[in-house]
């Protein structure tokens, strides 16, 4: 298991304080997973949709503005963790989806 910190809650004094999170092997390991997929997705949408479509097209803003929430949303895939996990034996566990 690993102890991440999320959840960031601003402070008076320098730093910051963050709320401890507890993930499974197998949570590390999707999560991990999650990221090397979602970068294959920006990669085909990149080199294929928004060439054929155009920059300016309502359908590219729509899903650029929607890959952007999934970013924000898991914290980048719990990227401020991910020194922690890439230590952590989970890319090993096959618990990813």
């Amino acid at each position: 298991m690993l102890t991440a910190r999320t959840e960031l809650v601003p402070m008076s004094a320098a730093g910051e304080i963050a709320q401890d999170v507890t993930l499974t092997a197998a949570e590390i390991a999707r999560f991990n997973e999650a990221r090397k997929h979602f970068k294959m997705i920006e990669a085909l949408y990149w080199a294929h949709v928004v060439p054929s479509l155009g920059e300016d097209s309502p359908v590219t803003g729509e899903l650029e503005r929607l890959l952007e929430r999934v970013v924000l949303g898991t914290q980048n895939f719990l990227y401020p963790c991910r020194n922690a996990a890439a230590f952590h034996d989970a890319k090993d566990v096959g618990g990813a989806a």
